[in-house]
């Protein structure tokens, strides 16, 4: 009888580290994934900031990779007159893609143009 419990004890154990084995595998693929998708970025994050400094008119507080929809983009904070804007530019083109205040103020670009719509 203690031998069959020490067999279920094993063998739920064993499940146990399997999945947490497939899981920390998932993780990294989606890390290489975004490693590989940054490595065909056209543009620097120090160019994504320049741009995003550029259009909002503002100082970068912050940058990073981000996953938009599917998406990687940079995501950078502009600071401009006390007002925080979250700018994500493209990473394959250094367009400025979207435009969002803190005040949920929303500005749209035309991609295909490259022009904010006001």
């Amino acid at each position: 009888m203690r031998s069959r419990k020490t067999v279920i004890l094993g063998a739920v154990a064993a499940v146990a580290l399997a999945s947490s084995l497939v899981y920390a595998a998932s993780g990294m693929n989606e890390e290489q994934n975004d490693a590989a998708a940054l490595a065909q970025a056209k543009i620097s994050l120090v160019q994504a900031i320049a741009a995003a400094e550029q259009h909002v008119g503002g100082k970068a507080a912050s940058a990073q990779l981000e996953d938009e929809n599917g998406r990687l983009v940079y995501g950078v904070e502009v600071i401009r007159d006390g007002t925080a804007s979250d700018v994500k530019v493209d990473i394959a083109e250094g367009k400025v893609l979207s435009v969002q205040s803190d005040a949920n103020e929303h500005e749209g670009v035309d991609e295909r143009e490259g022009r904010a719509d006001r």
